[in-house]
């Protein structure tokens, strides 16, 4: 049974922080910004402002619906060390991250470069997420 009851929302806002933190790093020049442009054909820099305030608010929108379902998920199966917390933020992440962007990826013709900048992206998220959640929720 899904336990939504009693969640840590502590490290909830934690994990979105770092969400958003670790995203406004990787798609920067600093990260895999340049690259990324370069794969997507998309310059968020010469963007209208409206339109890149809009997708910031999604993309925060999106790390508060991930954090929280992540701790529904490591609560539901008492997921309370580092551990598990990373073992089930990789399997979720290669089942529903990895296996159903990969073809959206690769049928819009984007590549496997684009498709790898992003997959890891929320590989290293949910990892970090998936450790704090479940060691503050437990």
């Amino acid at each position: 049974m899904l336990e939504i009851n009693d969640l840590n929302y502590l490290a909830i806002l934690l994990a979105v922080l770092v969400n958003v933190g670790v995203g406004s790093w990787w798609y920067s020049p600093a990260g895999f910004g340049k690259k990324w442009t370069k794969y997507s054909k998309v310059d968020m820099m010469k963007s209208p402002k409206q339109e890149t305030q809009r997708a910031i608010a999604v993309v925060f929108i999106g790390a508060i619906i991930q954090a929280v379902v992540l701790a529904v998920v490591l609560k539901s199966i008492q997921a309370d060390t580092i551990t598990e917390g990373l073992i089930t933020s990789f399997i979720l992440w290669l089942g529903f991250v990895a296996a159903t962007s990969i073809g959206d990826d690769l049928y819009s013709r984007k590549g496997w470069s684009y498709w790898w900048i992003n997959a890891s992206f929320f590989l290293v998220t949910m990892l970090v997420n998936g450790a704090i959640i479940a060691v503050l929720q437990g």
